[in-house]
């Protein structure tokens, strides 16, 4: 343990930094002092070296133990441990019955969900090595989790009690298909797992599983998130932060300029993947190449719906009135 990895960043909340192997470097997860033990928001990628901090902090300074834990959503440093932290601690875990759906399904648990999965990144204009490489490996990897333990829900608007803090349940889609904010309206202090990140933004993909309308729930998402009263977010990557409600804003437009890129570089008749190269870039990583072209699929979806794009024979995108070329790239989304 470093000496930052634990610090208190609200009166009894504390930050635990977790490292992580692939992606971004490490997950922030939140305890909140609940009587003589610990709520925690967040459980971590499931690693050896994972369980061994764990071990050291519930040995010392969380002998409390942990009384409840909330899983934000499905993603593996989110969800990772929460079954082993369930079974050595005896805590309630709270886990949408959608989030445990999507982590199930990841998994690809069945012959048809397989071929389901390879048919659908074939159709959209992924190349066949990159199928078979997500389909047979990246999926199971890096993405699923085990969720062979026992679980409560909670539902938007309801209240959580945790010691000194009343939290107001938030259920929002995007990122992941229902995940869960807590705000604390007295404080203004907004939990918010990946849904509202200050140093990059969320990715929002169209699956065959999970968020049926990631871009389109995410906005709504940020609307609401916009009418809080927020003076502290307590994100899961990099530095709690004020100004939530100005990010909230920013990423609304981030996204607009975004949606304006795509209009521009859509040619009748490309495929998704093409519309994701030429948007994006072409990605060195196929773990790249998948979120292009799975966050490409949110904002086309997004723009059919809008009636401003059609999805025609085999899955090729079409322009419903004329625009011009842009030359401007875009960062891929995190």
């Amino acid at each position: 343990m470093e000496p930052d990895d634990l610090v208190e960043v609200a009166p009894d909340i504390l930050r635990l930094r977790l490292p992580m192997d692939e992606g971004i470097d490490h997950v922030n997860l939140y305890l909140v002092r609940d009587g003589a033990g610990w709520l925690l928001f967040d459980t971590g990628v499931d690693s050896a070296d994972a369980r061994a901090c764990w071990e050291r902090l519930l040995s010392g300074p969380l002998a409390g133990g942990l009384t409840r834990i909330v899983v934000s959503h499905h993603h593996p440093d989110h969800l990772g441990l929460a079954r082993w932290l369930h079974e050595r601690t005896g805590a309630v875990v709270y886990l949408r019955p959608e989030e445990r759906d999507a982590a199930d399904q990841t998994a690809l648990p069945t012959p048809e969900a397989m071929d389901a999965c390879r048919n659908y990144f074939g159709l959209h204009g992924m190349e066949a090595g990159d199928v078979t490489a997500i389909t047979g490996d990246l999926l199971r990897r890096f993405l699923a989790c085990d969720t062979r333990f026992q679980s409560r829900t909670l539902e938007h608007g309801e209240v959580l009690q945790v010691g000194r803090y009343r939290f107001d349940v938030l259920v929002q889609g995007g990122h992941s298909v229902a995940q869960f904010c807590l705000h604390e309206p007295t404080a203004g202090l907004l939990l918010t797992g990946d849904q509202l990140l200050e140093r990059i933004t969320p990715n929002l993909s169209l699956l065959p599983w999970g968020d049926r309308h990631p871009l389109r729930h995410y906005l709504a998402s940020l609307e609401q998130i916009e009418a809080l009263d927020l003076r502290c977010v307590l994100p899961a990557h990099h530095g709690v932060y004020a100004g939530g409600v100005a990010r909230a804003r920013g990423l609304i437009r981030h996204h607009e300029r975004a949606l304006e890129r795509f209009r521009a570089r859509l040619q009748p008749g490309m495929k998704a993947m093409d519309v994701a190269t030429a948007v994006y870039g072409r990605r060195r990583d196929v773990l790249d190449r998948f979120l292009a072209l799975t966050e490409s699929l949110a904002h086309l979806q997004y723009l059919e719906e809008q009636s401003e794009i059609s999805q025609g024979a085999e899955a090729r995108w079409h322009p419903r009135h004329p625009v011009a070329a842009s030359t401007t790239a875009v960062a891929l989304t995190a």
